[in-house]
């Protein structure tokens, strides 16, 4: 139930610490480790939602075991090994609407502290200045913190809707706007591109479609009285980001940070050039690859998979979101007449394309995005198979 807040606070503190140190990075990777290998000695069960999940896991591992750097492969495959077990944990342990509640209520507190950072760092000036711009700090873990923000922020709709105590909606609401402008405020555009793509499926999906234009001229008045405090640093910010952003292709190539632009040229082109093994098995998994006469770790997820993983690697990766996707569509049919059922399959949808833009920034170095998505999406699948159990029982 909490380790949303572990990773958060993990995540939080882990960059005061310097590289290489026993820091909460570290010793949060090693608590989850060790609770996922329990968790597999003692509690997995094979099932339809997780088949994919162990078949992936078991398939990475004796990919590293072919890798030119065991260490080095293995050393990123715990992460992904960690960030893969969520879901079927999540999916175990929130078996019941109580558990669910407070998980729910976990990533609550997760959105809070993380946004408790930022307002903090800005007072006390903690942390650094991104695209040139000093007006607006994200503490020690920089702007990325906003991708992880987007995530919390795109159960809160849902979380409205759920949550019984009123004191906690409200907070849900005051965290909800908090969190919109801080995101537009980061102007990554990983996280823009990921809200608005959840956003979007998630009022193509929602039941309360009719409640969503109801709120829009509220939310606009709001927008307009509170632009002047934010809109300007937004102009700015826009400005530097501006400038920082190389355009021409030579500068795509020099430049570490827009130079994944042409990963996807580049992985496609090593790899469907190679041999019949590459391009299904793909090689040296998790580690560098070479571009342009230099080696580069692969950052986007697909070409991390296809890359590194082969076709059957990125296959199995894609297919472990569409078998979400797909039982959450044959519970919502089942469970047609319900509205909070097509509520939550509403939520999953636009999590799943969160996931799908924040995978072109890249979540597989890390346990943090990856993992979160997929911990509220076995919770939430959790609570939907507890609600079939139920009409199955009231039918027998």
């Amino acid at each position: 139930m909490i380790i949303p807040v572990i990773n958060v606070i993990a995540t939080i503190f882990t960059p005061f610490f310097q590289g290489g140190t026993l820091n909460p990075g570290v010793v949060r990777g090693v608590i989850l480790a060790l609770f996922c290998i329990w968790f597999i000695l003692t509690r997995a069960k094979f099932n339809f939602i997780t088949n994919s999940t162990y078949i992936f896991l078991v398939y990475l591992f004796l990919l590293c075991l072919f890798s030119e750097s065991f260490i080095t492969s293995f050393y990123i495959y715990n992460k992904v090994f960690v960030a893969s077990l969520l879901l079927p944990l999540s999916l175990f342990f929130v078996s019941s609407e109580k558990r669910f509640t407070y998980f729910i209520r976990s990533c609550l507190i997760s959105l809070f502290l993380l946004e408790l950072n930022f307002i903090i760092s800005n007072i006390l000036g903690i942390g650094f200045a991104t695209y040139q711009d000093e007006s607006i700090l994200f503490g020690e873990s920089g702007v990325n913190i906003t991708k992880y923000m987007v995530i919390f922020i795109m159960i809160l709709p849902f979380y409205l809707k759920y949550e019984q105590i009123k004191t906690y909606r409200v907070l849900g609401i005051i965290l909800l706007i908090i969190g919109l402008i801080i995101v537009i405020l980061g102007m990554k555009r990983s996280a823009i591109l990921a809200i608005s793509a959840g956003f979007i499926l998630y009022a193509l999906f929602t039941p309360y479609k009719s409640r969503m234009i109801r709120i829009i001229p509220f939310a606009a008045v709001l927008v307009v009285l509170s632009g002047p405090y934010y809109i300007p640093i937004i102009i700015k910010r826009f400005e530097s980001r501006e400038q920082k952003v190389s355009m021409t292709y030579e500068q795509l190539q020099d430049n570490e940070d827009e130079g994944r632009l042409l990963e996807v040229q580049y992985t496609m082109n090593q790899t469907f050039d190679d041999s019949f093994e590459r391009i299904f098995i793909g090689y040296n998994l998790f580690m560098k690859k070479p571009f342009s006469g230099h080696m580069r770790m692969l950052h986007i997820d697909y070409m991390n998979m296809l890359g590194g993983a082969g076709l059957i690697g990125l296959s199995i990766f894609i297919f472990i979101y569409y078998k979400i996707w797909s039982v959450a569509k044959k519970i919502k049919k089942r469970l047609y007449y319900s509205t909070f059922q097509r509520e939550i399959y509403a939520t999953i949808v636009a999590l799943i394309g969160v996931q799908i833009f924040m995978s072109i920034g890249g979540t597989m170095q890390g346990l943090d995005l990856r993992g979160t998505i997929l911990l509220i999406l076995g919770a939430l699948l959790g609570l939907s198979l507890q609600n079939l159990k139920k009409e199955v029982q009231t039918h027998e």
